[in-house]
């Protein structure tokens, strides 16, 4: 079954491909998970380089398929990742640059789409053989990349998970299990002592560049906290708000977006409250919030 549908799909001119035939191989592979795997390369090779090409040359065009290619790739990585591994360098850089593409994004469910991929990949990496490899290549534009979106005021709703994949990296880069250097050896006159001090001196540089307002000392503190708080989650979390809100960028916009896991938090704390007394809710009102779940 598989030739027929995926030779169709690459040859066909590209609005006559069906959005379907990636949902189909997104369902396939979901079902039947590490089964999958021999058939990963025939897939990529039918379907990725041409979808691609259809849906990145803005953000606008084929928007059935942005998000149901994306779903596939994610189908790929927790299922089928040792399929990923197996890919050449310029394959997956593609993959890289793809997910990329997909949190730079605007429209929201295609952004958290590539986030949450983003995340599976690195952790999926590190426990790897090849994490060293992976991270060499990727961390430091990865770090560049999150950054970009987290500071520019157009993706307030990937918070959460620009959140998670700073503390992921600022974690593991302060493990020890990153033992080769980040650097390139080739164009730093010196060596660091370790790939943590090279990090926070490339994040100071980076965000000074970024926040061109702040003080050395005030960036330079940021990214001392950063690393400071990097295993408490919500304290890491509060120490990048407090950063945004108060910075010259994001304190005249409105930043409920930043919030918005603490707001959910407190209705599921008001609408169980007001559950716990009689008759305050009816009961159609119940049954409406059970469809709806």
């Amino acid at each position: 079954m598989l030739d027929p549908v995926l030779g169709d799909y690459a040859r066909n001119l590209p609005d006559a491909r069906e959005s379907e035939v990636l949902s189909l191989f997104a369902t396939i592979i979901n079902k039947y998970k590490g089964a999958m795997i021999d058939d990963v390369p025939r897939i990529f090779e039918a379907v990725f380089q041409c979808t691609l090409e259809m849906i990145t040359k803005n953000f606008e065009d084929y928007p059935e398929h942005r998000l149901k290619f994306f779903s596939l790739l994610r189908a790929i990585a927790a299922h089928c990742f040792p399929a990923l591994i197996r890919l050449s360098s310029p394959q997956l850089k593609l993959v890289m640059d793809s997910i990329i593409w997909a949190f730079r994004h605007t429209e929201r469910n295609i952004a958290e789409t590539g986030l949450n991929l983003l995340l599976e990949m690195l952790k999926n990496f590190q426990k790897s053989e090849f994490c060293n490899q992976f991270y060499r290549t990727y961390f430091l534009t990865i770090e560049q990349e999150i950054f970009a979106v987290l500071t520019d005021t157009f993706h307030k709703p990937g918070f959460k998970l620009h959140v998670l994949v700073l503390q992921h990296l600022f974690c593991l880069v302060e493990s020890g299990m990153l033992t080769e250097p980040l650097w390139d050896i080739a164009a730093v006159p010196y060596p660091y002592p370790n790939n943590g001090i090279f990090v926070r001196e490339y994040t100071i540089k980076l965000l000074s560049t970024s926040f061109p307002n702040m003080t050395g000392t005030e960036v330079t503190q940021f990214v001392s906290g950063l690393f400071d708080s990097r295993t408490d989650l919500s304290t890491f979390k509060n120490h990048i708000r407090d950063f945004l809100v108060q910075s010259k960028e994001f304190s005249a916009q409105d930043n409920k977006d930043l919030y918005a896991e603490e707001a959910a938090v407190q209705r599921e704390k008001d609408r169980q409250r007001m559950l716990s007394i009689p008759g305050l809710i009816a009961p159609n009102e119940i049954q409406d919030e059970m469809v709806d779940s």
